[in-house]
């Protein structure tokens, strides 16, 4: 509900001159104040008429109506509240439900996972996001607002995603130690946010075969090590596929290109979602570091059981691809966390 960002664009008159630079701490500045200071729908609170079911799998924007009612406080004073009513069946092909609705009222995801009841009953306060067009040219800040209070309360006093908590696999076509790939390791770290926001919990390497023969035996081994209790602790898995540093003038990109594959087939078949949309993007801000990174088939998807994302790449790119999806990665692993 930025509104001011539809409408107006970011207001800048108040940014320092640091924040033209294009490094990413200036980057996060930037977006960190046009979130905060982007004007939000007008909110109001208000009392549900009757119990409303709440989904347990997500928090949800009710569509209701608004009746203004002169009340009596506990302290005598007059004053005036609202009450709401929602509109009926709540599916987003439903667009009838928005006919005569003032407004979305935030409701929190129910059962054990979120709120901890599954019905929100009649006299029950919540915020609603007011959409008429005496709200289009709101004063309220997203940073003041209700709705950015209650996204702290469920997501931590400081509303940040959880501690990502790292598990990395090199899939490599030539021979080398743990050791050999610390940079691959520092990259990821640095570019998801440094170690005050990421853990490594756990790395493997694993040889990819050089003939098609030992290759049941290759995606058998790469699934075993994701699905392992030593990546038990992990919410976000990296597999990536580094070139071979001694190679670059002997078809080093086409070994990589060939191990992609190789990795690309392995994984697919444990993927519970197939996130395409998000491996697609990895691909294009790799690519745009490092062309090369264009030839590899980046998989994305969720993994153990919904516990964790995994995230193919090349070492190609790499910090590209890692800073693309770092946003999304975070409010994904959230999700997650609280599905759990």
């Amino acid at each position: 509900p930025c509104l001011d960002l539809l409408h107006d664009g970011v207001d800048t008159t108040t940014l320092t001159d640091h924040y033209s630079n294009q490094d990413q701490r200036s980057m996060e500045s930037f977006t960190k104040h046009a979130v905060e200071n982007a004007k939000v729908h007008e909110e109001v609170m208000a009392t549900i008429t009757s119990d409303i079911k709440l989904d347990q799998g997500r928090p949800e924007y009710r569509r209701v109506v608004l009746q203004r009612a002169l009340c009596t406080t506990q302290n005598g004073r007059q004053q005036y509240a609202y009450h709401a009513t929602h509109t009926g069946v709540q599916r987003s092909s439903r667009v009838l439900s928005l006919r005569g609705a003032d407004g979305f009222m935030m409701l929190p995801r129910g059962g054990p996972s979120g709120c901890g009841y599954d019905i929100a009953r009649k006299g029950a306060e919540f915020p609603v996001l007011l959409h008429s067009s005496l709200s289009v040219r709101s004063d309220n800040c997203w940073k003041d607002s209700m709705h950015r209070g209650r996204w702290k309360s469920e997501n931590g006093d400081d509303g940040k995603s959880p501690k990502l908590k790292l598990g990395v696999i090199v899939c490599t076509s030539y021979e080398q130690g743990n050791d050999d790939f610390r940079s691959i390791d520092g990259t990821l770290v640095d570019s998801l946010g440094g170690d005050g926001h990421v853990t490594l919990v756990q790395k493997f390497v694993c040889k990819v075969p050089s003939n098609a023969e030992n290759n049941e035996e290759f995606t058998q081994k790469l699934s075993a090590m994701v699905i392992s209790p030593q990546m038990e602790g992990t919410n976000a898995i990296f597999v990536v596929v580094p070139t071979d540093p001694l190679a670059e003038d002997n078809g080093s990109s086409a070994i990589a290109f060939r191990a992609g594959l190789e990795v690309s087939h392995a994984l697919r078949p444990i993927l519970t979602k197939n996130a395409s949309a998000m491996a697609l993007q990895i691909r294009k801000h790799a690519a745009a570091h490092d062309p090369v990174a264009a030839l590899f088939e980046n998989v994305v998807g969720i993994v153990r059981n919904g516990s964790a994302v995994l995230i193919t790449c090349s070492d190609r790119g790499l910090e590209g691809a890692a800073v693309a999806v770092k946003g999304l990665l975070g409010y994904l692993t959230s999700l997650l966390t609280s599905t759990d």
